[in-house]
């Protein structure tokens, strides 16, 4: 049997979810520490580690003496690269959807082997997804599952959240996420996807997923149209 994850997490998902629906938008503020500890009946510690994961992705900033503001961020449409959970999560709003382009066992390579810390000849998943967003191409994935970590995917959970999915088991939660931003010339074949011309610039971001034990998860490609694209970062000098 599963255990439930951890309480700071519900905390933080719950807390988001308001903000998101609007609750607080008439204060532009949480409510205080001693309340929300009151709401949701766990300790101050954990009210204190979900702020600071809110704080961290961008959602609230703490003013000492003040409370916790919202942080008015223009961030609609932009891809916040604070925020792992998937588009899904990320734009609530609208209609994501998933063409799956190919879907297939593989193995690591010598170059996969040293980016994913495995042994080469490791078994892997190869997955390739075409994600749109209210209809229009958004953005290709190409993504390398361990699969001495993600033993079973089908094409269900692939066409869904294979974020979702895997994060069900509160034994593999995600712990971080490197991420590197570079240009390149767009394949012919990623063109035709995402319906730009050929050789056309494409924003690529490369990302290395690792559980919270720091074995890698997943290693990934995602190729993002350049004409709609938009990326946010959120600072925090704390």
């Amino acid at each position: 049997m599963k255990s439930a994850q951890p309480k700071y997490k519900t905390v933080e998902e719950k807390i988001e979810k308001d903000i998101r629906d609007g609750r607080f938008k008439s204060t532009n503020k949480l409510p205080t520490e001693d309340d929300l500890i009151k709401i949701f009946k766990v300790s101050r510690n954990t009210i204190r580690k979900a702020i600071d994961v809110l704080t961290h992705r961008g959602f609230v900033i703490p003013v000492q003496g003040s409370g916790m503001f919202l942080r008015d961020v223009s961030s609609e449409g932009a891809i916040n690269l604070e925020d792992f959970h998937g588009l899904t999560h990320m734009f609530p709003n609208s209609k994501i959807e998933t063409q799956l382009i190919e879907f297939k066992e593989s193995s690591a390579d010598e170059k996969l082997a040293t980016i994913m810390r495995c042994e080469v000849g490791s078994p892997l998943y190869y997955v390739k997804r075409l994600r749109l967003v209210d209809g229009l191409p958004y953005v290709v994935e190409i993504s390398y599952f361990n699969k001495e970590i993600v033993p079973y995917l089908n094409r269900e959970i692939i066409t869904t959240s294979i974020y979702g999915f895997i994060t069900s088991d509160p034994k593999k939660q995600i712990g971080y996420v490197d991420r590197i931003i570079r240009a390149d010339v767009i394949s012919d074949e990623d063109a035709m996807l995402l319906g730009v011309s050929k050789n056309s610039p494409a924003l690529v971001l490369e990302n290395k997923a690792m559980l919270r034990d720091g074995r890698m998860l997943d290693y990934s490609l995602n190729i993002h149209n350049y004409t709609t694209t938009k990326l946010l970062k959120l600072s925090n000098f704390m």
